[in-house]
């Protein structure tokens, strides 16, 4: 199967006040998740981190996902909210920024998971022209091989589509933890590494799949606690399962 994760991260300008170290623990921790049996035992050449890109070297990466069988894009970084697009705007850097839209484009199957904030602007780009997830001695019985395996007929299973989630609801903020990374996808991790210690599937007979969706679901209780009912994040998707998966054991 031919996949490939795209990580885009912006902490923001070093120096700056709202610089945020969280995001780049997020991005060290989301692919070591990956490489991770738990994580779908990713190759690291299927993985590919863009740090405070352009808009054309994002959208360059992007393109080149249409071709895939799937694709798993995150940001990790500043955004906001335009309520004259109705789009998530994504901060890449200084005088570039990139709206959601254009990380839906092409390919079929594709999850993307944006951690950034969505407060309200009133304004267009159009017109303006990533906890550390240790993994407890469950982990080590776990096959990276059989992973990899089962994780790829878990996207296999899937229906073709977009499922899209946001670190928070539209007019919010989303917190973010020197140690710990961004609320979301701190929680995210976290969660998936919760279902793996209350996991009884009989490896040496089946295997079992965590969906995103569900991740999804679980981290947001997380994510409300932590912000004090302050960020609520939300997701699309299918209105038909199954979904991809963001777990599996085998």
């Amino acid at each position: 199967m031919n996949k490939k994760v795209l990580i885009i991260s912006n902490p923001g300008e070093p120096g700056a006040e709202n610089y945020c170290e969280g995001v780049n623990v997020d991005v060290d921790q989301y692919i070591s998740y990956f490489k991770s049996p738990l994580g779908g035992a990713w190759y690291s050449s299927e993985i590919l981190h863009l740090n405070r890109p352009t808009a054309s070297e994002v959208k360059n990466a992007v393109n080149d996902l249409a071709a895939l069988d799937y694709s798993l894009v995150l940001f990790c970084g500043h955004g906001w909210y335009s309520s004259i697009d109705r789009a998530t705007i994504l901060e890449l850097r200084k005088g570039q920024q990139l709206s959601e839209m254009e990380l839906k484009k092409g390919g079929g199957k594709r999850t993307i998971l944006l951690d950034c904030c969505r407060e309200v602007h009133e304004e267009s780009i159009l017109k303006a022209a990533m906890e550390s997830c240790s993994m407890d001695r469950k982990a080590n019985v776990l096959s990276a091989a059989e992973c990899r395996r089962y994780y790829e007929e878990s996207i296999s299973l899937a229906s073709n589509g977009l499922v899209v989630t946001h670190a928070c609801a539209i007019n919010e903020t989303a917190g973010d933890s020197a140690t710990y990374g961004g609320y979301y996808s701190g929680s995210l991790r976290e969660c998936a590494a919760d279902w793996l210690k209350n996991n009884h599937t009989n490896l040496s007979k089946s295997y079992s799949a965590f969906s995103i969706v569900a991740a999804h679901e679980k981290a947001c209780g997380l994510v409300r606690n932590m912000s004090g009912e302050r960020q609520n994040p939300q997701i699309e998707k299918p209105r038909s399962d199954p979904y991809f998966p963001f777990a599996i054991v085998a």
